[in-house]
Formats: structure tokens, sequence, C-alpha cells
């Protein structure tokens, strides 16, 4: 229940029509409104929900926030009417409202790659102790994060939100919504440069979140990764840092390489050693294991329910996740999206995996990397030049014709159509083989998979 007073005061609004003091809930759906909501339309690039507030009214006889310049007379429609600035930012400020009046603990997590099944595996681990809330799936920006904050119920012990960002001053105003307790940026990479621009812009958005962690929260800092551990003393939090290759509080080494089987792990610290066997593969699934293994521990989870809780955490969907296809070759599914980073680590772990026949990448384009997509497309492509195990090399998009510039007609073969390059692969693949199947999600990589089975 949301009294109005509280919504007033949370989005600084003012009451232009009360017909209703107390709101059963808050919806930005006018589809899905329930009696006794309050309404709060959305505004985005291509659509603007004040044109759906006599809609959600009728169906509610709740309330609607409304910007206070909509041209609009509400004068004859039902229900409670609250002036805003802004409707967006009014959402962004009843979250912050109800998470201050939460008392349990808030961790935020941010990153270029990894963020969400760092989140998926920190969430299983928490859970072996605490009542945990996390943002479902990918819901993860302006709206998502807010939406999953007021969805909260009861009084849960930790609170995990994944932020992600395109444009400048997102993590920001997230971080501020927030207000985290402990924050982890995972790494910074090449990302969402269309509306961030540059690597060093990637970096000061992914900074934000732990200048804007609350006074005394911790901070959780990948020591590897060279922009994050130049520039986190910067932002006066007590950090706790975790790495492979630097020295940290938190260190994690491969035991045992167990192939496709995934591989054992061990986890050291100050706090104890954590052992586990884990399916994950990659070298990059051991940073999302580490950095969630050091956050449970510092949250004060018993080590052996966090060994516990890597060797039950399995592939999240179309994250490197291998399939046996009907014809006895190996589809390494890896289609959820893709930048520079992602795409090489994914490469790197096929050709660090056995395979009994040829490896072969399928690769589509790398959206959102704005002006310097030529420059990191041909950077594929002599990445991929090195890699001298790789046996076949499919190349799907327009974007993708500056990697095949760089390597050639060789083992490079370049498509612009799905169905070509489908059944050039159907011709091409036996028994044995791996391929991988991995590129941004506007090229619908899936499609590949599925086909190939």
């Amino acid at each position: 229940m949301w009294r109005l007073e509280d919504i007033v005061t949370a989005a600084k609004g003012t009451v232009l029509k009360k017909d209703r003091d107390v709101f059963t809930d808050i919806s930005t759906n006018s589809r899905t409104t329930r009696e006794g909501e309050l309404f709060i339309p959305i505004v985005g690039k291509s659509f603007d929900g004040h044109s759906f507030i006599e809609q959600a009214l009728k169906m509610s006889r709740g309330g609607t926030l409304c910007r206070n310049d909509y041209p609009a007379s509400l004068a004859d429609v039902p229900g409670t009417i609250i002036l805003v600035e802004d409707t967006n930012q009014a959402l962004l400020d009843i979250a912050k409202f109800k998470r201050e009046g939460l008392f349990g603990k808030f961790i935020s997590i941010t990153g270029s790659n990894g963020k969400t099944t760092t989140k998926e595996i920190l969430a299983g681990m928490l859970k072996k102790k605490f009542d945990v809330h996390y943002n479902e799936k990918n819901l993860n920006n302006l709206i998502g994060v807010p939406l999953s904050i007021l969805a909260i119920t009861g009084e849960p012990d930790v609170s995990i939100m994944e932020l992600g960002t395109n444009m400048p001053g997102e993590i920001k105003k997230l971080a501020i919504t927030t207000n985290p307790d402990i924050a982890l940026i995972t790494n910074v990479h090449a990302s969402h440069l269309e509306g961030l621009e540059s690597l060093e812009g990637v970096l000061e958005e992914k900074l934000d979140l732990f200048r804007y962690t609350r006074p005394h929260g911790k901070i959780l800092v990948n020591i590897d990764d060279p922009g994050i551990a130049a520039r986190y003393r910067q932002t006066g939090h007590a950090a706790v840092t975790f790495g492979i290759q630097n020295d940290a509080y938190y260190r994690l080494r491969v035991i045992r390489d167990l192939g496709w089987e995934g591989s054992v792990i061990s986890i050291i610290s100050p706090a104890g050693t954590i052992e586990a066997r884990t399916s994950l593969l990659g070298r990059h699934n051991y940073y999302n294991l580490l950095a969630a293994a050091t956050t449970a521990s510092i949250m004060g989870v018993d080590h052996s329910l966090i060994a516990r809780a890597i060797e039950e955490f399995t592939s999240y969907d179309k994250r490197l996740q291998p399939i046996e296809s009907s014809r006895g070759f190996i589809i390494i599914d890896d289609t959820y999206n893709a930048n520079p980073s992602s795409m090489q680590w994914a490469i790197k772990t096929l050709s660090d995996l056995p395979s009994h026949g040829k490896k072969v990448v399928v690769l589509g384009g790398m959206k959102e990397l704005g002006k310097d997509s030529t420059f990191y497309h041909g950077e594929m492509g002599k990445f991929l030049k090195n890699m001298s195990d790789i046996a076949l090399i499919t190349l799907f998009g327009e974007e993708t014709e500056d990697t095949f510039s760089e390597l050639g007609n060789g083992r490079t073969v370049h498509f612009n159509d799905k169905g070509q390059l489908i059944a050039y692969l159907s011709s091409h693949l036996g028994p044995g083989d791996t391929v991988l199947v991995k590129g941004s999600r506007a090229f619908k990589m899936e499609e590949i998979v599925e086909a190939l089975k």
C-alpha cells in the first residue's frame, strides 16, 4: 500500500486532483493496471505513457503521475492526479524512498561482462543463509531496477540489483536509487560505445557505482582489471580486492582442469579456503565465480555453503552452453550477446577445450560500438589470425566484413544471408566437431543454434 503523502514527498509532486489517498500498488503498464493502483507514465524514445493515462485510470480508479507540462486536460478523468517534473525520474525517486525504508542490505553489481551470471551465482550463495530478493532476468535499466525495488515484498535480508547502462549518467542514477551497502564492478571493457563513446567513458560510467555507494559501504574490486585497479582508491570507500593474476584478498586458482566437465577450483583468502567443482567453462566464468564468492564471504556465508552453491550452479541460458547436436557435434551456444572482450573470451575458451574433430566459430557482428565499430571488428580478425587451432571461421553480417578483410579467404567465409550460412555449416560439420556460435542480440544467432541441433 502507498499513501498519497509518501508519493508526493518521494516524487516531489503536487496534487492536482484528489479522489483517493491510498494506492494498492504501482504500475507502469496501462494494459495491466489493477483496481486502486497508481499509474506512472513512462516516456521513451518512441513512446509516451501519458497517452494511456485515461485508459489506466478508467481501469484502476486509482491515481496517476503526470508531467506538469502535459497539455491534455485530465479534469474529467476518475482518480488522483499528481503533477511531477519528470515521470521517469519520479519512478526512480519513489523506488529510492522504498529502498530507504528497508532494513536489509543492498548489493549493486555492474560491469561490461558477467554481471548477470555473477548476480545469479551470488543469489544462489546468499540463499543458503538469507532471504534474498534480486532483479529477474536482465531488468537492469532505469525502468527495470526501480520496478524491481518496488516489487520487493516483506523485509528480505539482502537485495541484489544488477545495474546496466548504455548512456552516460545512468549508473549514477541507479546507484543513487539503490544506495548500495556493497558495490561490485565485474570488469570494464569496450561495450555500448555508441553512447559511452570510449573505453575511458565506459570506465567513468562504471566507477559511478563506487562513487555513489553509501559512505560506510564496501566496494569489491577486480584487481586484475587495469582500469578499476588504477582508480578505485579515489572513491574513498573500504575496498575488498579479488583476482586471479595479481595479489588480492580473495584469489582463485584452478586445481584440476576437467575439460568439458568444468574444473576444480580453489579460492584462497584470509577468511579461509573454498574448494569446489564447477561445471562452468572459461576463464571469464572463474572471475564471475570469484566475484560472487568474495561477496558472499564478506556477507558471512559459510564457505562450505559457498562451495555447495558453486557446485549446484549450471550454465546460464545462452551463455557458453554446450549442446550435443543430433549429428554428433557439439554446439557452444553463447548467443546471449557480444562485445569485443566477451567474443575473445568465448573463442579462447573454445581453443582451450578438447575436441575430437575440428573447431569452428560462427560469429555475428557486434553492435553498439559506434564510430569504433570498424576498428574492433578488424581487431577481431587480427585476434583470430593467431588462433591456429580454429579450423573454420564463418562470419555473418555487414559488420564482420571488417573481420573478414583481416583474415582473407583461407579458412574464413562470410555471409549476409543466414539461410546460406546454415546450409554451408550443415555440409561442413560432422561428428566430433565443436562449433561456437556468438554475436550481438540484433543478429539472432540463436536461430543458427536451433537450425544446427
